[in-house]
């Protein structure tokens, strides 16, 4: 018995922290049952575009845990993009045939909707084998979308099984369906080797940081979707009604390549390059240690499924203000862990932060609440459902 994982977004080697949620429950359900990862590579003519950034990986990766393989994927950048999930299909075939010769996978387990899960389920219909989905939040997005989101639907509901990372995002599969679905809400996990309590002296000295300062942390991914901009048009009221609060912002370049420009010429133009600083993409390790040190982290996102910043954060015992979209509040889900501000009060924005930087925090519980979920109860309860359906359809 083999499950066969697949999506876009997961780890290579010249981008290890792409997707690294993914490959972390991934890890945890091999430890119960055999699993083989298909990873398409988006290709066009000349070389890789879009998702994932970088240099194309090796074609397959046999000795990784567990061992991936990352087939070709042909990408037509900005157009037709409703082939997107038909060439997904065909990519993902032939990574299938790459990872298990003639044998046919027991099952087969997507993740994100679009591409990825769309492109699986056709595949999953011509192979005759059962299908699972795991919502991430593109759903909020890609629905928008006429030509994608009735695919999207009926892949929701031809699956054998649905699992979603928050009720939000669950809910809003139900609505695009037209109907209620028992789909199985499996929060994502947090790694509690790497995200847990720290000096904040000691990680302020690690990093060169002020030991007077308030500092407040944001980390996503660079492209408007995260928010960093917003914060940087607040910055200056929070300053002037502050005092001496500093933004550092976290993330690496995905599809947007000229955001992180147009932020820092932003930055530049505000005359905040002292207050405000664009660290780029850290390993987990590095985040880790910008948390511990951070006064409270901030997330004005636009739309989420489940955050994982915001309970890595928690973990770390910091503090959150984030906007009240998507699964934010289940993970913000106690005054006592930080604050929920609607995603267009600007002014309560600034009213939260500074309230958040003036308040004294438990940060001891909020790690104990933040670290509850560890990646192998998430990789067991995924285990829960794969057995269910592969018994249902006489496969276990």
């Amino acid at each position: 018995m083999t499950i066969v994982s697949t999506t876009l977004c997961y780890p290579t080697p010249t981008s290890p922290t792409q997707g690294v949620f993914v490959a972390q429950r991934l890890r945890a359900v091999h430890a119960q049952m055999p699993v083989k990862v298909v990873a398409p590579q988006p290709y066009f003519g000349i070389g890789p575009v879009g998702w994932p950034p970088g240099s194309l990986a090796p074609d397959m990766d046999p000795l990784a845990i567990p061992p991936v393989w990352r087939p070709r994927m042909w990408y037509l950048p900005r157009v037709a993009k409703t082939f997107d999930a038909w060439f997904y299909c065909r990519a993902l075939l032939s990574g299938i045939r790459s990872a298990m010769g003639n044998e046919r996978p027991s099952l087969i387990d997507a993740h994100f909707e679009w591409p990825d899960g769309v492109g699986a389920y056709l595949a999953a219909k011509a192979l005759r084998v059962p299908f699972v989905l795991t919502l991430r939040g593109k759903l909020v997005s890609r629905s928008q979308v006429a030509s994608m989101r009735w695919r999207m639907a009926a892949a929701i509901a031809g699956a054998d099984a649905v699992i979603s990372v928050s009720r939000a995002l669950a809910d809003l599969a139900c609505e695009l369906v037209g109907r209620q679905l028992d789909i199985r809400v499996i929060p994502n996990g947090v790694d509690g080797s790497v995200f847990a309590p720290r000096d904040r002296v000691a990680a302020r000295a690690v990093l060169g940081l002020e030991a007077d300062a308030k500092y407040v942390v944001s980390v996503g991914h660079m492209q408007e979707l995260k928010g960093f901009a917003r914060l940087v048009e607040i910055w200056p009221v929070v300053r002037q009604r502050g005092g001496d609060v500093r933004l550092i912002l976290i993330g690496g370049s995905v599809q947007e390549p000229g955001y992180e420009r147009r932020l820092r010429r932003r930055i530049a133009e505000m005359r905040l390059s002292d207050a405000v600083s664009v660290a780029g993409r850290q390993p987990p390790q590095r985040v880790a240690e910008y948390l511990n040190a951070a006064d409270l982290f901030a997330l004005w996102t636009r739309s989420e499924g489940w955050c994982n910043a915001l309970t890595e954060s928690l973990a770390c015992g910091c503090p959150v203000v984030a906007s009240a979209v998507g699964g934010n509040g289940e993970i913000v889900s106690q005054d006592s862990l930080g604050r929920l501000v609607p995603f267009d009060d600007r002014g309560g924005w600034v009213e939260a932060i500074l309230a958040a930087l003036k308040r004294p925090w438990d940060r001891d519980q909020i790690a104990r609440r933040g670290s509850l979920r560890a990646w192998q109860q998430v990789g067991a309860e995924c285990v829960d459902v794969f057995r269910e359906v592969l018994n249902r359809r006489g496969g276990a």
